[in-house]
């Protein structure tokens, strides 16, 4: 945006918060007011509010497919829950360098991207993570619909008759996805000060939901049931963890918080501190994990008690419940769940990623619109057909995104020594500049690793490669480009490898300060 738009929203941010917050006229380019840094006085989210997202964010109806999945394969449930642990504190640790970014500094990941990527070739990764968010908030959305389509069935007897098939998708479900969609696209509207007091309840409330379906569940069996029963199919400790372990967690660092790793700032620029986001993080990811799968995994075997199936997907389980009260509890859980799920992961980042693509035309509000919109045309439904299908996508997911990942960590803690001029990311021809808007160094990584890790499924000499995308690509990205930069510094445009800038500053600080 225009210095003449900019600068009086920046000149009251400046008087609000004195020599903290900076006034910048970027070029229109680049800026808009929602690319701008957040403000320091509206850095409002405490450990409660991570804490509570993280929450919410475990318990979707996708998670609890994929760890039954995995069961399905051969793990017991305490394998498959020591995968999932194992695969969240691998992303935790990666979330804390991510997310420091958005707590120090108030910009959101695309923004980031520039100080790497270059002021335009920015518009790569987050293109990429953008389209790879809303395939998610489709899949998610399906999902949540099918709890909906539930919670319509067993409230309202002509509900389930209404099942004429358009499109391979029935009449009832379709108004269910529906009725879904616009329930997401009601609370984006209202903006993230909404979206942060939504998941202040919406996580908590959902283990006191799932409580009643527990309840019903041992209420099938004698103890944990057959579920837990199961023995692993695995031979030996060893083949465990070469064949069911290490490639279960990259599977389900690409099922879950692979894309949430690349923009963390887009949700901890809203911290009152990195502190606060990285308590609320360890407080509510871990432990909302173990207990929610483990409360999963007892339902699904009080379901196959009682019905003699074993089924994963949460929909199937709440119909072979087949009780009113439970059913009706189960599906508003499910729905509000992924509901918290979408918003954080799948709808904040492709709005700001889309707004930083076209930022004189597109606001955040707007771009959230197109993306739920463009969420239909990935026809989720079809994906969900086929496991073979659905598993593919997760590892060409982790291949394009965790090679971004790798870089951007190693770029900005390494090369640039943790330092960003903030000013300098939203105008043309500053050290951001690259060659003409575009870094080609670390595109150029960020190319031949993606690459690398997608024709593993078609080269079997390097199927590792494909297999372990998620976590592998991280590495091979933080590699790659730390092998090219002394080589970068010594051509044209070296000058964008060097530090500049300062190391940023949180709410608490400035309030710390202003205490003594």
């Amino acid at each position: 945006m225009s210095a003449d738009l900019t600068e009086p929203h920046d000149a009251s941010r400046t008087e609000m918060t004195g020599t903290a917050d900076i006034a910048i006229a970027g070029d229109a380019q680049l800026t808009n007011n929602d690319l701008l840094p957040v403000p320091l006085r509206q850095r409002t989210w405490g450990v409660w509010n991570f804490a509570a997202l993280w929450m919410g964010m475990v318990h979707s109806a996708f998670g609890f497919a994929v760890i039954g999945g995995m069961m399905d394969n051969g793990m017991t449930v305490l394998q498959a829950l020591l995968v999932v642990l194992l695969g969240n504190l691998v992303q935790m640790c990666l979330m804390g360098f991510t997310g420091r970014v958005g707590a120090r500094y108030g910009i959101p990941f695309a923004v980031w991207a520039r100080s790497t990527f270059g002021v335009l070739g920015a518009n790569i990764p987050a293109a990429l993570r953008g389209i790879v968010a809303i395939g998610w908030f489709g899949v998610q959305s399906y999902l949540g619909s099918t709890a909906i389509n539930v919670l319509l069935e067993t409230s309202f007897s002509g509900w389930r008759n209404w099942n004429t098939e358009f499109g391979g998708v029935a009449a009832n479900l379709w108004v269910s996805m529906i009725i879904y969609w616009a329930l997401n696209l009601l609370l984006i509207r209202h903006g993230m000060e909404t979206i942060r007091r939504f998941e202040g309840w919406a996580g908590p409330l959902i283990f006191v939901v799932m409580i009643p379906l527990v309840v019903w569940a041992f209420m099938q069996m004698d103890g944990f049931g057959p579920i837990f029963d199961q023995e692993s199919h695995y031979s030996s400790t060893g083949s465990f963890i070469t064949s069911g372990l290490l490639p279960g967690i990259a599977l389900f660092i690409s099922a879950s918080w692979a894309t949430m790793v690349l923009n963390m700032p887009d949700i901890t620029r809203y911290a009152k501190s990195n502190k606060a986001q990285m308590t609320g993080l360890f407080y509510g990811l871990p432990i909302a994990t173990v207990v929610f799968y483990g409360m999963a995994a007892i339902v699904v075997s009080g379901t196959q008690a009682a019905t003699g199936k074993t089924l994963w997907n949460p929909a199937d389980v709440l119909v072979a419940i087949d009780n009113p009260v439970v059913s009706i509890l189960g599906a508003l859980s499910i729905a509000v769940a992924t509901m918290s799920v979408n918003l954080a992961a799948n709808i904040i980042s492709p709005a700001f990623d889309f707004t930083n693509l076209f930022p004189r035309w597109l606001t955040f509000k707007s771009a959230a619109l197109i993306s739920i919109i463009l969420g239909f045309l990935y026809m989720p439904w079809k994906l969900m057909e086929s496991s073979d299908t659905l598993f593919s996508v997760l590892n060409n997911v982790g291949a394009v995104i965790a090679p971004a990942t790798g870089i951007l960590i190693a770029d900005f803690y390494l090369v640039r020594r943790g330092r960003l001029d903030v000013a300098a990311l939203y105008r043309r021809g500053t050290q951001y500049e690259g060659y003409r808007g575009y870094n080609w160094w670390s595109l150029s990584v960020l190319i031949v690793m993606s690459l690398f890790c997608i024709l593993g499924q078609w080269i079997s000499a390097i199927d590792w490669a494909y297999e372990y995308a998620a976590v592998l690509g991280v590495v091979l990205g933080f590699v790659g480009y730390l092998a090219v930069v002394p080589l970068a510094r010594k051509s044209s445009i070296g000058a964008a490898f060097e530090p500049s800038g300062t190391l940023g500053v949180e709410l608490d600080e400035i309030e710390h300060t202003a205490a003594k």
